[in-house]
């Protein structure tokens, strides 16, 4: 199977070939539009989150050195980093409005 992935400046879309045509694919409420956004407790948060939940390797020693950094911040912080720290689309927007101090909110982060 092959998929198509548009990551837009202002939504994201992801389509499939069905029967040698596009076929769109709901991604959040019912849409097949995903606004480019997330969101997550600190900008360190996002390499945590990639190490620990989605086994995005730290190959070399540049990579293990951020990642540790993010780490130990995270840890001086207090923060918990865990699978649902990290929110994209409008689950990610919905967090910032909840409690903008509290949270790293980036819209169209390419």
């Amino acid at each position: 199977m092959f998929i198509g992935f548009d990551y837009g400046t202002a939504n994201c879309s992801v389509a499939v070939m069905r029967d040698g045509k596009p076929h769109l694919l709901k991604m959040e409420n019912d849409s097949t539009l995903l606004p480019s956004m997330l969101c997550a407790p600190t900008r360190e948060a996002v390499s945590e989150w990639l190490y620990r939940h989605h086994d995005v390797p730290a190959d070399d020693d540049e990579t293990q050195a951020l990642l540790r950094r993010a780490i130990r911040y995270n840890r001086e912080e207090d923060i918990d980093v865990t699978a649902k720290s990290v929110q994209f689309g409008l689950s990610s927007l919905a967090q910032y409005i909840d409690d903008p101090e509290e949270v790293w909110f980036v819209k169209s982060p390419k």
